[in-house]
């Protein structure tokens, strides 16, 4: 899942949000130091990440695109996820994506201080440009394909891809990965609920 999601798993409790976000971040040494609710954040973190990656749909969803994306299929499911779930939010939320994505940058402003050095610079873009709302429009989820596009160029050149490209798949397929995502979600709602109620008992 992307930061959407991650943000929707731990709402509202704040270290837990931030957790979600600077998991994919920070470094084993980086996360020892953090806040314990930042780290459960962590953990909760990486446990959604591994069930979304085990569950049958999500791999039905990657298998429709892997023919044409291969090995980046997954990264490309993880994100288009975020854009159905907000083009989809009442489905799962009580209040607009627009408040939500006000409170959530709220929770990153007032930790920012204490978020590990490599996150604060993709904290600070990632609330100047509003990127929560961005998700649920094709140019918002386009952009952020070509961003991930440059990171991946940057540290794995001899791999480097256009993900924007993967739109017009995505287009086509929308319904069936619409479709997917919402057989999907709510059981990540319940795998996460359960996973934070044992990481805050444990």
């Amino acid at each position: 899942m992307n930061f959407l999601a991650h943000l929707h798993l731990a709402d509202p409790e704040p270290g837990l949000m931030l957790g979600g976000i600077v998991a994919d971040f920070a470094r084993n040494p980086e996360i020892a130091l953090l806040p314990d609710d930042v780290r459960c954040g962590v953990r909760l973190h990486r446990l959604v990440d591994g069930f979304t990656d085990r569950h049958p749909v999500v791999l039905r969803s990657i298998s429709r695109i892997s023919h044409t994306l291969g090995w980046f299929a997954g990264i490309v499911i993880d994100v288009y996820y975020d854009h159905v779930l907000a083009r989809n939010w009442l489905r799962y939320s009580g209040e607009s994506l627009a408040a939500f994505a006000r409170r959530s940058y709220r929770v990153l402003d007032d930790q920012f201080q204490q978020t590990p050095r490599d996150a604060q610079w993709f904290i600070r873009k990632f609330v100047d440009n509003d990127q929560l709302v961005s998700y649920s429009t094709r140019e918002g989820i386009t952009a952020t394909f070509a961003r991930i596009s440059d990171r991946i160029a940057e540290r794995m050149p001899k791999r480097a891809v256009w993900l924007p490209d993967s739109m017009p798949t995505l287009t086509a397929l929308d319904a069936e990965l619409t479709a997917d995502f919402n057989a999907f979600y709510p059981e990540l709602i319940a795998f996460a609920a359960e996973s934070r109620r044992t990481l805050v008992a444990g």
